[in-house]
């Protein structure tokens, strides 16, 4: 029998974050089901919405945000598609990991598992952040599997990014290596603040990240890095890359170079008023902007 890894802080904060992802729930609009699939990994919690019949698109999230964060694009994406919201195993969210991830491998099969228990050949996939560096991992060694790729700020993978190891990475760690220094809240409160770049927030959801990030701790031991050239050649499909325009975590200038750099017939659209979860900043120009890219047969979008 496996046993269930901890990824919450105290019974209490698991509470707290589990009663604020249900009040984001409460928010989607349109029908859903909540699926749990087992995997070697660990339970995987899926949101699941759209007609059961139509093209499947995977939503993957940033680190610490929960299938959640995507309740605005699944809105949009589930009246032609569906839609998969998954919160990825290892975090402080509904999933409940068995096993450690300690490589991208370890990744690459869970998430194998996971689709192939949903029965999705192929599919659209989306991440942002720590989601979409994964994304790109599964695209580069299964493309087959993937008709499209989106990359909504993707953690690492066409650039650095020491500003977010310095302003949020390094403060969780601090708290979770010492749990009993003070201040917890207003150094977690001023790492949300620091990634929304003083634009608007979605306040229901980020009152759920900022209670993950408090509370939560996570299981996996793999980090983002700058995927080199040869490695993203391996991705055979269309890819478009979406970044807000305020984004922090990297020079939205220079991560746009370093992704044509990379992968020379990347597609870019770079959304106003966008920060690193773009797709609850600016839910209207994400959506649109995906939806185009699925139906958009022709190469050549790009409005960097």
């Amino acid at each position: 029998m496996s046993i269930e890894l901890d990824v919450f802080t105290s019974e209490r904060g698991k509470c707290e974050v589990f009663r604020a992802y249900q009040s984001v729930l409460a928010r989607w609009t349109v029908p859903y089901a909540e699926i749990d699939v087992p995997t070697r990994f660990g339970t995987t919690h899926v949101i699941v919405n759209g007609p059961k019949d139509a093209p499947p698109v995977v939503l993957l999230h940033a680190l610490f945000a929960t299938a959640t964060s995507w309740y605005r694009t699944a809105e949009t994406l589930s009246e032609e598609y569906r839609v998969y919201a998954v919160d990825i195993v290892g975090e402080a969210n509904k999933s409940r990991p068995t096993r450690p991830m300690l490589s991208l491998d370890d990744f690459l099969a869970w998430f194998t598992e996971l689709i192939d228990s949903l029965a999705i050949p192929k599919m659209f996939l989306v991440g942002n952040s720590f989601g979409a560096f994964i994304a790109a991992y599964y695209a580069m060694r299964l493309p087959h599997r993937v008709c499209k790729l989106v990359l909504v700020g993707p953690a690492a993978t066409i650039h650095a990014m020491p500003a977010f190891y310095f302003h949020m990475f390094i403060p969780k760690a601090l708290y979770l290596l010492s749990p009993w220094l003070p201040g917890h809240r207003r150094v977690v409160q001023y790492s949300v603040d620091w990634m929304h770049a003083g634009l608007a927030q979605d306040p229901v959801w980020t009152e759920l990240f900022l209670l993950t990030m408090q509370y939560g701790r996570m299981t996996t031991r793999v980090f983002p890095r700058v995927y080199t050239k040869e490695e993203l050649s391996q991705i055979r499909t269309r890819v478009l890359l979406v970044l807000g325009n305020r984004e922090r975590i990297y020079p939205v200038e220079a991560a746009v170079r370093g992704a044509r750099r990379l992968m020379p017939n990347i597609e870019i659209e770079i959304i106003p008023d966008g920060h690193h979860i773009t797709a609850l900043a600016r839910p209207e120009l994400v959506n649109n902007a995906i939806v185009r890219f699925f139906k958009n047969n022709a190469a050549g979008l790009d409005s960097a």
